[in-house]
């Protein structure tokens, strides 16, 4: 009986977020990536049943003006090492509990690092653009590593990996943050760190035609 009544909650709430007006889910390409408090690296998961897409159905709108794409420039005392890459069109793959999902939409990669004179500091990098995407109602998706079973699973679709602003996902703790918009174009950020500069990844997707 115990088990009947934990199986009709989870239905009940299943069917909260697909009926709810204002959720006809958002999903880009599929299935459900759990809140920030629930998160755990990706090598802790299992890798059985790979999702195909990031729904946010479960995250709150932000209502704040954003800036032009790519929305977060680097904070003070922190550049980009050489010259960003910008696309109007492209295909990022974005770690989750369940494994590496493709997102499409306007890209922005950079490899950053301090300004001249100052020494960079991985704590800084980190906390600045959590205080930024947070004061713009990000939400924080995953934070940890990535197993190299899961790197090689899409190496053929990955084939920008290397390019500016790549990240090493074995190596270093990766954090993906949402910002769930309205009109659709959700934004997704990406980033990671080591002892030397971090590497950041923005990908917005487009508004939803009327």
């Amino acid at each position: 009986m115990k088990s009947t009544a934990v199986l009709m909650s989870l239905i009940f709430t299943g069917s909260f977020f697909v009926f709810n007006k204002s959720s006809k889910a958002d999903t880009v390409h599929g299935t459900s990536i759990l809140p920030a408090d629930a998160a755990l690296p990706a090598q802790e998961t299992s890798l059985e049943v790979l999702p195909d897409s990031i729904d946010l159905s479960k995250l709150p709108f932000s209502e704040k003006q954003l800036p032009q794409f790519p929305v977060f420039n680097p904070p003070a005392d922190i550049v980009p090492l050489n010259k960003p890459l910008t696309r109007d069109f492209d295909r990022l793959f974005f770690p989750t509990r369940e494994g590496m999902v493709p997102i499409e939409g306007k890209v922005y990669k950079a490899f950053l690092t301090s300004v001249t004179g100052k020494e960079w500091s991985l704590p800084y990098f980190e906390k600045s653009y959590k205080d930024l995407i947070m004061a713009a109602g990000g939400v924080l998706l995953f934070q940890g590593k990535v197993p190299q079973q899961e790197l090689d699973r899409i190496k053929d679709e990955a084939t920008y990996f290397g390019e500016e602003g790549s990240i090493d996902y074995t190596n270093t703790l990766v954090r993906v943050y949402a910002i769930r918009r309205k009109a659709g174009d959700h934004v997704f950020v990406q980033l990671s760190g080591y002892s030397a500069g971090g590497s950041i990844q923005i990908l917005q997707l487009p508004k939803k035609e009327k």
